[in-house]
């Protein structure tokens, strides 16, 4: 009885998704389009704001097919466009990385050869891992409503200062609960890994949670 409730309420959010998707979706590409114009006149701040803004409108309404990625993935690389155009080089680093774990076609684009953070190591007996001192509660977005408590596993590189670095998706059930996910995981802060009694870059799996 469970598996059918689930299985009626995700029929009905995509039948309402569905019904309301050419709409929303002709809106969001064309709010896609004026960011891509303020950068264009370098209004990065505004283009900053907006890409926010419907950032959170998708979360609240996106479905999980791949239109669902595309539109995800370009709104989170205009948000590292706009970061970058405010010289917040690390936001737009991590917006890049985030574009590429939604949609891994972009993973090229998004890949740093150079970082002391390619040289990262999997926790090990020679390696004490990272221990988590803060970890931020995601958004709940739109379609946990349809498909029921669901979980992202995110790997990411924990840097030597103890922040999330890096970000990949392993497993997720919807492109908005990965982006939910990653901005979640940001906020996490650790204790960093140490290899010799010296903070060392360590690759962690993390598991967030919605209900």
């Amino acid at each position: 009885m469970k598996t059918f409730t689930m299985t009626f309420a995700f029929l009905c959010f995509v039948s309402l998704a569905a019904s309301a998707r050419a709409v929303t979706v002709d809106d969001w590409r064309r709010d896609q389009a004026a960011i891509e114009t303020q950068l264009q006149q370098k209004q990065y701040a505004a283009a900053r704001k907006a890409s926010i803004k419907l950032t959170n409108q998708m979360l609240d309404r996106l479905g999980g097919n791949a239109e669902a990625i595309r539109l995800l993935a370009d709104t989170a690389s205009l948000r590292a466009s706009a970061e970058e155009g405010l010289g917040n080089a690390d936001d737009a680093k991590w917006y890049q990385q985030v574009a590429a774990a939604i949609d891994p076609p972009r993973k090229a684009l998004a890949k740093d050869p150079d970082s002391p953070l390619a040289r990262a190591v999997f926790s090990s007996p020679a390696v004490k891992a990272p221990e988590v001192i803060h970890r931020q509660q995601p958004v709940r977005p739109g379609i946990i409503d349809a498909i029921g408590p669901s979980k992202v596993t995110v790997k990411v590189v924990i840097d030597i200062d103890g922040m999330v670095r890096q970000p990949s998706i392993v497993e997720s059930p919807a492109p908005s609960a990965s982006y939910a996910a990653l901005e979640a995981v940001r906020q996490w802060r650790f204790r960093p890994g140490t290899s010799d009694g010296k903070p060392v870059p360590v690759i962690l799996s993390l598991t967030v949670t919605f209900h």
